[in-house]
């Protein structure tokens, strides 16, 4: 059986309660996990549909991919995933060097010329 984002949501809700040893309130929730109280009131009662980022957000914040299944997304390479939460402790000389490797490969998002991610421009 599929699960939908709502139950998900309802799910880490109840995860977060236990984890933080008694009953908290959808505010705490919701500044836990970073959104407005509102806006998870309305995804939690399925009144709004949520972004493409947002299901990123949750997913690398629950560490749990079963955000982009509950949103119809394909999930990410887990090699892709990897790099994105070692992202900000690698040293500079290292994104460099991962974005030269990479470089050849990107395509701007337009869907124009081939730009490389370093930012330097083609040869």
């Amino acid at each position: 059986m599929a699960i939908n984002l709502k139950d998900l949501l309802f799910e880490k809700y109840m995860d977060y309660q236990k984890a933080s040893g008694g009953r908290k309130t959808l505010k705490q929730f919701s500044e836990y996990i970073g959104v407005g109280q509102v806006y998870l009131n309305r995804l939690m009662n399925e009144r709004r549909n949520t972004s493409e980022k947002m299901i990123q957000n949750l997913a690398v914040f629950f560490d749990d991919p079963r955000f982009y299944d509950a949103a119809g997304m394909d999930r990410p390479d887990p090699r892709l995933v990897e790099v994105r939460r070692s992202w900000g402790s690698l040293p500079e000389e290292e994104k460099k060097r991962i974005g030269e490797i990479v470089g050849p490969y990107a395509t701007d998002r337009k869907g124009g010329e081939d730009e490389p991610v370093s930012g330097e421009p083609k040869a």
